[in-house]
């Protein structure tokens, strides 16, 4: 009895780790033991549990060595230490092309910058700085549709990143596509409001809107000044050109009146069209008042003489009604805001404006500096 009850309890022993190999609870378990008592302790009968039946090897098939979890956490560590070294491979390759492509930029060659870049993005294609350095690269080459693409991919992976608009919005304006071009500089000014650059690009883009419309560079520079937006210029011409049509005027209005045109050269040009009884010319504020004796004598010379050409500007002939006196003639002495550069007076302290920009029709007899290294250095790429 002793042997068989020995037996007994080695059974137990087995099963209790059968219990926990399939996981059982230990609440089942002491419950198992509980009655299992009374076989120890009473002669067995029948041999309850058949440690060769399928139920012990199904159970033990379940059992793992210890060792198995051991080595698939090592396999996992070393997995991740492999991607991770393949993450910083590619990092620093990336890094390499994209130092290699801003040098090549700096030596001006934008081409080879190009290929560079292109690799860069291959290494790391979710890098929106790679679109916006190739994306300027394209610019220069003059190559807008590239540019424009790859700025719009920049802007899809980093929607609040402003270079991105302003590489999207100066390849528009290569594709004289000026409206976009605003919008464009627009938002980069609501990401970075300190951004120079874009507040010149926005003036350009509304000055070659105007430009295309058939107004001159200082006159739509200096509309501007006045009512901000390309929409509200029309606007205004509309309703003044309207105004004019119902009010005949013997008066006319003269703009883009260079310091060249003299009084005289103004009553030569207008007296073919009827007698003139005065002339008034402001050089202050580019502008001129010429007052017939009769309004079909203005209406006449209006309409022969608006987009005339002479001594190298094209005149604007309109009806100097209260607003057009308003919002056209600004002197210049007017304090315009830092970020608007729209100054037309000397540089520097004393250096000629028109000799840095368009050129100086007074040569020598200006009043202000022309420096031989800063002639048409500020000239922007709407100006003549």
């Amino acid at each position: 009895q002793k042997a068989e009850r020995r037996k007994a309890k080695r059974k137990v022993r087995v099963t209790v780790k059968v219990f926990y190999a399939l996981n059982l609870c230990a609440k089942e378990v002491i419950r198992f033991l509980k009655c299992t008592r009374a076989f120890i302790s009473a002669p067995p009968e029948e041999p309850e549990w058949d440690v060769s039946s399928a139920f012990f090897a199904n159970a033990a098939s379940h059992i793992k060595p210890k060792g198995s979890s051991r080595k698939s956490k090592e396999n996992k560590e070393n997995e991740a230490r492999r991607e991770t070294n393949g993450t910083d491979t590619v990092t620093k390759k990336s890094a390499s092309l994209t130092e290699k492509g801003i040098k090549l930029v700096q030596e001006g060659q934008y081409a080879q910058a190009v290929s560079m870049f292109t690799e860069a993005i291959k290494c790391d294609p979710k890098d929106y700085r790679f679109f916006g350095n190739r994306s300027y690269c394209y610019y220069c080459l003059e190559q807008y549709p590239q540019a424009l693409a790859d700025a719009e991919r920049s802007i899809q992976l980093a929607p609040e990143w402003p270079k991105g608009y302003f590489r999207k919005g100066s390849a528009l304006m290569g594709l004289k596509r000026y409206s976009e071009a605003e919008k464009a500089m627009e938002q980069v000014l609501k990401l970075d409001k300190d951004c120079e650059e874009a507040v010149n690009n926005l003036l350009n883009c509304k000055v070659l809107q105007l430009m295309e419309l058939g107004f001159e560079e200082m006159q739509s520079v200096l509309l501007l000044d006045r009512f901000s937006t390309v929409q509200g210029v029309l606007a205004y011409y509309s309703e003044s050109h309207s105004l004019s049509c119902r009010t005949p005027c013997p008066s006319l209005w003269v703009g883009n009146v260079t310091t060249e045109l003299t009084e005289k050269h103004l009553r030569d040009l207008f007296k073919m069209y009827g007698e003139i009884e005065s002339i008034r010319v402001l050089h202050e504020r580019f502008c001129a008042f010429v007052n017939f004796r009769d309004a079909g004598m203005a209406a006449r010379a209006m309409e022969k003489l608006n987009g005339y050409c002479i001594e190298n500007t094209r005149l604007v002939v309109r009806y100097p009604d209260r607003r057009t006196q308003r919002a056209l003639p600004i002197p210049l002495k007017t304090c315009l805001p830092v970020t608007q550069p729209r100054r037309r007076g000397p540089v520097n302290g004393d250096e000629c404006y028109f000799w840095r920009t368009t050129g100086c029709h007074f040569g020598e007899k200006c009043r202000y500096k022309h420096i031989p290294d800063q002639k048409g250095k500020d000239r922007k790429p709407w100006q003549p």
